[in-house]
């Protein structure tokens, strides 16, 4: 017995005013059984259908005639700098934004959080949630001409599960990819995983050409991750150069006829924040995802008009900051020096003033926006004498002069316009306390990677992404197997086995509601633990210029792909 996919009942919002992305008219109709056929329109206005299963399961042999294509100009957006052009072995936003767009995946995400066809037409689930069958888009090629076929998908999966930094957590559950035909994907799972489709997007499972990485070299520093880089997606490399711009040009030949509807996107490298935004407000960026504006510029440039500023499209990202300590020796082992310094930090404090009331303040491993979120964890509120008291208790009294004991607080290179201003105000507030905080500002990024990642470090400011579905971002922080030398694993060290165990069962849970009592369950263990200080979340934001039409609005943003976004004349 099969069944066609429907959504999670956590991910059941409000339906996008628009209908599915068309398909190719070339594409088959896959074995599945289509609930209902796709609007005819290549550009529709109506809405979504109101079953989410009748927009993530209709084939392509629905559609009507397909779009022309249409050249809408340059776009020029930014970079402050990445190490790969592969998201399949990289994560975070610096090779997540361009690689969306050279790579596509087998679905895509809407804003209500449900999968939609992109190389993968149509697909069935079984009963016991343990076989998805996946047909693909006929005529799909690669840039360089050859063909995207089920072993290209086989592939791509089994080097994600391999390099990714949470490769595991996503796919380990997956036993085989079977490839009974070209078009054909078969995926043998051991246990159910309900967060599966959300990892199929090409941000987390790019489509990867077998016949240039399956040369035996080592996938993750394979030179073709940044050279003669051959993706699946809707833009094609035409200049890399990491120290100056990247430029991406249109796929002619992208399997979405009409698609992508931009020449070119150009991505000048600018690190610093402030030259960034001095460039939007000059018009010289058209559009700035992940910005790294403060809330100060914010609100200048909304004052002074002709772009807006949008907290729009971050829902699955779910971007938190929390304060990383090494827990496997020296005074961060004990949870009751933890706990201390956690009741010396306001963080309600750090949002109101720091980051101008406009980000939530944290309050455990799950950001406020995922539908897992619970509120209802331990709080400690700030209190200096009883923290005090705390560290007296843990064994650190203060000695000489007030002083307790020092520790070295890494501060990344990126995201400065948040992790600075929370630097600061840690070491001052935890001064007051008598335990004195060194600033070990990290030059670049690969420095702060090289000392998180070998677990020489005390403590850092850090952030990661949720991730929709909490196997995918929040489960690599907090299991065992997962204390690896890979950034954004578990580096500080936690392991409990009875974390394990509700990770475990949460994993393969498949009722909504009896899987949200379980991430109740982890995050109150974990506030209880205090694995971290959670500080506020970050106050994300695209900036876009009044030229800019067509911006990616699911659930993933600025992440997914860019092939409907158009720039006006000036």
């Amino acid at each position: 017995m099969t069944r066609l996919f429907r959504a999670p009942a956590p991910f059941s919002r409000p339906p996008l005013a628009r209908a599915p992305r068309p398909r190719p008219s070339s594409a088959r109709p896959s074995s599945a059984r289509p609930s209902s056929a796709r609007p005819s329109s290549p550009r529709p206005s109506s809405p979504r259908p109101a079953s989410l299963l009748a927009a993530m399961a209709t084939l392509a042999g629905a559609l009507g005639a397909p779009l022309a294509a249409s050249a809408e100009g340059t776009l020029t957006a930014f970079t402050s700098g990445y190490r790969s052009l592969n998201p399949g072995v990289q994560s975070g936003a610096a090779t997540g934004v361009p690689g969306s767009q050279i790579f596509a995946g087998l679905v895509l995400i809407g804003a209500d959080y449900g999968a939609e066809p992109y190389l993968a037409t149509g697909w069935e689930v079984s009963e016991d949630g343990l076989t998805y069958t996946f047909r693909l888009v006929e005529g799909a090629t690669f840039h360089d001409g050859a063909p995207i076929t089920s072993a290209d998908v086989a592939f791509s999966l089994d080097v994600v599960k391999a390099n990714h930094p949470f490769g595991p957590a996503m796919f380990g559950k997956v036993e085989t990819v079977e490839t009974p035909d070209d078009l054909t994907a078969v995926f043998k799972l051991s246990e159910p995983a309900p967060g599966l489709l959300l990892s199929l997007q090409p941000l987390l499972m790019p489509i990867l050409p077998r016949h240039v990485y399956g040369d035996g070299q080592e996938v993750k520093k394979h030179p073709r991750n940044m050279t003669d880089v051959v993706g699946s997606g809707p833009f094609k490399v035409e200049e890399n150069n990491p120290a100056e711009k990247l430029i991406l040009v249109k796929n002619e030949d992208f399997f979405i006829e009409g698609r992508p509807k931009l020449d070119r996107i150009v991505f000048p490298l600018v690190k610093d924040g402030l030259t960034r935004m001095l460039m939007v407000e000059k018009g010289e960026i058209d559009y700035a995802p992940f910005s790294g504006a403060k809330p100060t510029d914010a609100e200048r440039l909304e004052e002074a008009g002709g772009v807006t500023v949008s907290k729009d499209g971050y829902g699955a990202v779910g971007y938190i900051h929390y304060l990383e300590m090494n827990l496997r020796d020296g005074p961060f082992a004990d949870v009751k020096v933890r706990q201390a310094l956690a009741m010396a930090l306001d963080t309600g404090f750090v949002a109101r003033v720091l980051f101008g009331g406009r980000a939530e303040v944290g309050t455990g491993p799950l950001h406020t926006g995922n539908p897992f979120y619970t509120a209802d964890v331990p709080r400690l509120e700030p209190d200096m004498e009883k923290a005090a008291a705390m560290l007296d208790e843990a064994g650190y009294p203060a000695g000489s002069g007030g002083a307790r004991f020092g520790f070295t607080l890494d501060v990344p290179s990126w995201a400065l316009q948040s992790h600075g201003p929370m630097a600061e105000y840690i070491r001052a507030q935890l001064g007051k306390l008598g335990v004195s905080v060194e600033l070990r500002r990290a030059p670049d990024f690969g420095t702060w990677v090289s000392r998180i990642s070998s677990f020489d470090y005390e403590a850092t400011l850090n952030g990661s992404f949720n991730y929709p579905d909490p196997v995918i971002g929040v489960h690599r922080h907090f299991d065992c197997d997962n204390i690896r030398n890979v950034i954004w694993s578990n580096t500080q060290g936690y392991c409990d086995p009875a974390m394990d165990a509700l990770l475990d069962a949460a994993a393969v849970e498949q009722d909504f509601d009896v899987r949200k009592g379980i991430y109740a369950e982890i995050q109150q263990k974990a506030v209880a633990d205090q694995v971290f200080i959670w500080m506020p979340e970050e106050f994300t934001t695209t900036i876009l210029g009044a030229r800019v039409e067509g911006a990616p609005d699911g659930a993933f943003g600025p992440l997914a792909p860019w092939d409907e976004m158009t720039v006006s004349a000036e």
